[in-house]
């Protein structure tokens, strides 16, 4: 089971956490009505970065779920390629004993910085993430190729 929770202020968090979540085919849900996670979910996380501090929603979510020994995804967008905020959750979550696997991080805008991130190649790439964070933790439940038709 995944859960794809994120916090966005200016929409491109919620942009890049609903790609990966459709890949999943989950909903990805904002950190301020996620509530309690189950405790057989694979997290993913995300945030917007904010002049180098951590969101106050997101540190809230934090507090009231439990992460140890939780396996976590992290994901950041920043106009200006920021992983400032990463490092913060990183720290943060990891002191509440969870085991971070996997990290992603695009551009998004701000103001007139980046207008057009994330761009449809930064999304698929989320996408992509998703996939690829999937098959690496549950190879098994990943689908086979179909066999190719007879001739």
């Amino acid at each position: 089971m995944f859960e794809v929770v994120y916090f966005s202020r200016t929409g491109n968090t919620k942009k890049v956490a609903e790609a990966i979540a459709a890949e999943l085919k989950v909903t990805a849900k904002d950190v301020k009505t996620a509530g309690i996670l189950p405790r057989d979910a694979f997290i993913f996380i995300g945030t917007g970065c904010y002049g180098g501090t951590l969101p106050k929603e997101i540190v809230k979510f934090m507090e009231k779920n439990k992460f140890r020994g939780r396996i976590v995804a992290l994901f950041t967008t920043s106009a200006f390629g920021s992983v400032a905020e990463r490092g913060l959750m990183e720290k943060q979550i990891t002191g509440k004993g969870a085991v971070i696997t996997h990290n992603f991080k695009c551009y998004g805008h701000f103001l007139t910085t980046r207008k057009s991130h994330p761009t449809s190649e930064e999304l698929q790439k989320a996408r992509e993430f998703a996939r690829m964070v999937a098959i690496t933790l549950f190879p098994q439940r990943t689908e086979k190729p179909k066999a190719a038709a007879k001739r």
